[in-house]
């Protein structure tokens, strides 16, 4: 493995991507396929192997999920291609799924297609490689890095050799549990969730240094945490070694293996305090020599963000259309780059066509650099868009219908999977997320404070729909009922994230004691923003208004809507959003811990 980690350092000069692709390591894929098949490959250690390329089973049989990193969200055109290509050839339902932590979800893979799919975007820049398995997961930062008004400089280049330093290493192949890092550049308005990563990297300048904060220890599920701060200022040489420090305390904390459920770094901090744990991290460095990142930064080969010329307003239509000037308001904001548009697409459910991948790929080359950003609200930007263009690129993204307003506000709703695919699921969390945003929109409230508000969802406890950040968030749950069992949601109230820092970042307040049948949760969700919006004072946040308010008052409100009618009545509170048959809690095993 060493030699493996030396190989992909070196090729990183020269790759078409952040993370290089290595031939070998499909070659051994394909191999370990035919021998698991034949039964010369025992189960255990196979899975293991597969988890590390990037493939994971599906709560479906004989169906794979193929999960492919972004870092920092960043796919070419040529990336965004690649990926239409693979679900083409390898994806029955045609299409793909952006997540929380800006990866690219493709489901329903056979377990031996896998290997051409992986040179399919291999030859495009893209990687699967520890996409899933005890390593480091997917580094994410903001789709606005390096043209944000509120960042101190643009952290891609140090995120860049952050992660392939950390691909392949010998230290981050079998932690004790998954590694997630984060790297920001605005340290008073986190917009890249750094309170709830395992490391967080936020920009800061000392004495005319470039340099970063560093938080570790944060983390949702049944644990909850915002990380704590390690260092308040790393130098940018010598952010590397801290960074191996730290995984070297985790991958040697052999207590935490004792039970996977609880071996994030977050509960080995909790066990003996964020000084103590500064003590080992400093023992560590004492041992590391000094790691230049400067060799492992560079992107140019790449993407180069050439933007487009600015030019004169083209000829516009006299009265703009009413749907256009909703899209502008919601959709678009300004870069520090004068005259330069950032634009995010809303992506219902974060799910993309086919088809819409190529189209994608086709629209950023016109108006953009040729790349986009994937983005944790499960969306896309579009940057350098120059504003003369922006009647035409709506115009193009209507036709690809991508081209709706109401980017990151309460109606984009945030969901992960759910049982539509994960064997830990519980509920229908993507079918749930469809009938809040179709209900919202239906019945749209003129409120611009409601408004601003954001609704997460995730399937089961663990968090990947981020519902612990939201203003109003679930997680799936199952409750009786008097014919049987009921698909059911535990309500999280006063998340907040993205406009204040990451110290200030708040997790949602969890109502006690009630569960929300699945099919009455739209109707809650409207409830919850009439009151806010009735009895709100002016200018008031939601969050201060909960407070303000009492959360007795609120789980007042909550709990009519978790009544369940006597039997008889109301049947379909027994069925799942978008299924056909009656619920049964069917609650797989996990890969996530292997």
């Amino acid at each position: 493995m060493p030699e493996r980690h030396q190989e992909s350092l070196d090729l990183s000069n020269t790759s078409n991507g952040i993370i290089p692709f290595v031939e070998q390591e499909v070659k051994e894929y394909t191999e370990r396929v035919h021998d698991f098949k034949n039964g010369s490959f025992n189960e255990a250690p196979f899975m293991s192997f597969r988890l590390h390329q990037g493939v994971y089973g599906q709560r479906q049989p004989d169906a794979q999920m193929f999960r492919i990193k972004a870092p920092g969200g960043i796919l070419t055109g040529k990336a965004l291609e690649a990926i239409g290509e693979v679900i083409d050839k390898f994806c029955p339902f045609k299409k793909g799924h952006i997540t929380t932590r800006e990866n690219i979800q493709l489901h329903h893979l056979k377990l031996e297609d896998c290997a051409d799919a992986m040179r399919i975007i291999g030859k495009a820049g893209l990687s699967t490689r520890e996409a899933c398995a005890n390593t480091v997961r997917n580094v994410v930062a903001p789709p606005s890095a390096g043209v944000s008004k509120d960042e101190l400089f643009d952290i891609i280049p140090y995120m860049t050799a952050y992660v392939r330093y950390a691909v392949r290493h010998p230290l981050t192949q079998n932690f004790p549990r998954k590694f997630k890092t984060s790297f920001t550049g605005s340290p008073n308005k986190d917009n890249i969730m750094s309170a709830i990563h395992d490391l967080a990297f936020i920009a800061q300048i000392k004495d005319g240094k470039k340099g970063f904060k560093v938080l570790v220890g944060g983390g949702t599920s049944i644990m909850p945490r915002i990380a704590q701060t390690l260092y308040d200022f790393v130098s940018i040489d010598e952010y590397l070694g801290v960074s191996e420090a730290i995984w070297q305390v985790f991958n040697q904390a052999e207590t935490l293996r004792k039970n996977r459920m609880m071996a994030r770094i977050k509960v080995l901090i909790d066990r003996i305090g964020i000084e103590e744990f500064r003590k080992l991290v400093e023992k560590e460095l004492s041992n590391i020599s000094k790691i230049d990142p400067s060799p492992l930064m560079a992107t140019d080969n790449i993407y180069t963000e050439t933007p487009p010329l600015l030019s004169k307003p083209r000829r516009t239509p006299k009265k703009l259309p009413g749907a256009f000037s909703n899209w502008m308001a919601t959709n678009v904001e300004s870069q520090k780059q004068a005259g330069y548009k950032i634009v995010y697409l809303t992506v219902p459910q974060g799910d993309l066509s086919k088809d819409q991948f190529f189209q994608l790929a086709k629209v950023c080359r016109i108006y953009s650099t040729g790349s986009v950003r994937t983005t944790q609200e499960q969306s896309i930007a579009l940057r350098w868009v120059p504003e003369s263009l922006l009647f035409d690129l709506w115009k193009d993204l209507v036709d690809i219908d991508l081209g709706k307003p109401d980017a990151h506000t309460i109606s984009d709703v945030v969901s992960c999977p759910g049982t539509d695919s994960c064997k830990l699921g519980i509920t229908s969390s993507m079918g749930l997320g469809k009938a809040i945003r179709e209900n919202l929109i239906l019945n749209a409230t003129n409120d611009p404070q409601a408004k601003k508000l954001h609704v997460k969802i995730s399937g089961c406890p663990n968090g990947c729909g981020q519902h612990h950040l939201a203003n109003i968030g679930f997680h799936g749950a199952a409750v009786k009922g008097p014919k049987g069992q009921i698909p059911a949601y535990e309500v999280f109230l006063g998340g907040e994230y993205g406009t204040v820092s990451a110290e200030q970042t708040k997790y949602g307040q969890r109502i006690p004691r009630i569960k929300v049948p699945a099919k009455r949760v739209p109707e809650l969700v409207s409830a919850l923003t009439s009151f806010y919006s009735a009895n709100r004072r002016d200018n008031e946040e939601f969050n201060d208004f909960l407070d303000r308010t009492g959360m007795e008052t609120i789980s007042s409100i909550v709990k009519l809507y978790s009544e369940i009618p006597p039997n008889g009545a109301a049947n379909n509170l027994y069925m799942d959003w978008e299924k056909t048959i009656l619920y049964k809690l069917e609650r797989g095993e996990g890969e996530c811990m292997v």
